[in-house]
């Protein structure tokens, strides 16, 4: 009986000292398992203001964040410009193909705009424009074989058009550094302006139109932005998609007059809408 109250104290007096163990190690014993608390990932401890998390989509935090690229608070001013031509006279593979051509086109725009920024990488605006469109045909002779050959040209088209919109613009930062960043501009543009179509120009009796045009256009232009200095952004944007709405009234040399309305959607790249400028950051 004594050596079994012996060996029941010894058990106790081993027991203690395993609780007292667990306890200064900050451990839970249940049965055979310890449970130790799972540390925290850094990015849950470490806060920096250069970062922005983008809010969840329903019920699912993706956890993307973006850095800061435009603070909350600032204004800003810029200058887009796009420029393409075209002459026959440089394009030998062409003029191989058809044969006698003879044609140039081109499209001038400059567009200046203003903004503020309401919330850091987002800005809303105002922007102006100024679009040109010039296309020249002086002939082009199609020679198919077989006896199926024509022939057209002398035809002349000018196009002048003014605009003023309004945007948004919001900007996702890529880098810590605030240098390099994508952003995506939704822009609602009102055009008004005249055109020109001419033929048989060395005729006695052209043939002449004029077009007033009126359009509303609602685009979507995505770019990319780098900060050449600290204040100063130079960027590039395109349009891949939009919808535009187009009223025109037209009149010959005789008095004839007549309109026409149209409209319509696209969602691809438009190479006619490529535009590079400056921004200003104040």
């Amino acid at each position: 009986m004594k050596l079994f109250i012996k060996i029941l104290g010894l058990i106790a007096l081993l027991a203690s000292v395993q609780v007292g163990y667990a306890q200064e190690r900050d451990t839970i014993v249940v049965h055979d398992t310890i449970y130790i608390e799972k540390p925290k990932r850094r990015a849950d401890i470490v806060e920096s203001t250069d970062l922005i998390r983008l809010k969840p989509f329903g019920r699912y935090d993706r956890g993307i964040v973006n850095y800061k690229f435009l603070p909350k608070g600032k204004w800003v001013g810029g200058l887009t410009f796009s420029y393409m031509t075209f002459d026959s006279k440089e394009s030998s593979i062409l003029y191989s193909l058809l044969g006698n051509i003879n044609a140039n086109f081109a499209v001038k725009a400059i567009n200046p705009y203003i903004g503020y920024s309401l919330k850091d990488n987002m800005v809303i605006g105002a922007k102006f424009g100024y679009n040109h469109l010039l296309g020249d045909l002086g002939n082009i002779d199609l020679d198919l074989g077989s006896d199926m050959s024509f022939s057209i040209g002398d035809m002349r088209y000018t196009e002048d058009l003014y605009s003023f919109g309004v945007f948004h613009r919001s900007y996702v930062g890529l880098d810590a550094g605030g240098i390099f960043g994508l952003f995506n501009e939704t822009s609602l543009t009102y055009k008004h302006g005249t055109s020109s179509y001419s033929t048989d120009r060395e005729s006695n009796a052209p043939k002449h139109t004029e077009t007033t045009i009126n359009e509303l256009h609602l685009g979507i232009n995505p770019g990319i932005a780098v900060y050449i200095t600290p204040n100063v952004c130079a960027e590039m944007s395109f349009g891949v998609a939009g919808f535009k709405y187009r009223s025109e009234k037209q009149q010959n040399e005789l008095g004839e007059e007549g309109s026409r309305s149209t409209s319509g959607a696209n969602f691809k790249i438009n190479i006619l809408n490529i535009n590079i400028g400056i921004t200003l950051c104040l």
